[in-house]
């Protein structure tokens, strides 16, 4: 059995991971941020509401997980010119 890479993954298991890691966000600030009273060195972030320490959670998971699933830079030919002819001046 080989390993098949997240970016080949469906969709729904892309998101399903996006969901879960949003998940554990959310489990970290009620279980340790709420209950230990660290909100008090955060600044902006309300108490068991939906705040921008959550929208930085949702962007730092949403283009780390893009990051991923793009490919590699020497897959993606430079520019169109090579991309087309398979020979650039610039490039070369």
């Amino acid at each position: 059995m080989s390993k098949v890479a997240f970016k080949d993954m469906p969709f729904l298991v892309k998101a399903a991971v996006f969901v879960s890691f949003f998940m554990a966000w959310v489990m970290f600030e009620e279980l340790v941020i709420d209950r230990h009273g660290l909100w008090r060195f955060l600044p902006f972030y309300k108490v068991g509401l939906f705040c921008i320490w959550d929208v930085l959670a949702l962007v730092v998971i949403g283009c780390g997980l893009l990051w991923v699933s793009l490919p590699r830079r020497s897959e993606r030919a430079r520019c169109a010119v090579r991309r087309l002819l398979h020979w650039c001046p610039a490039c070369a």
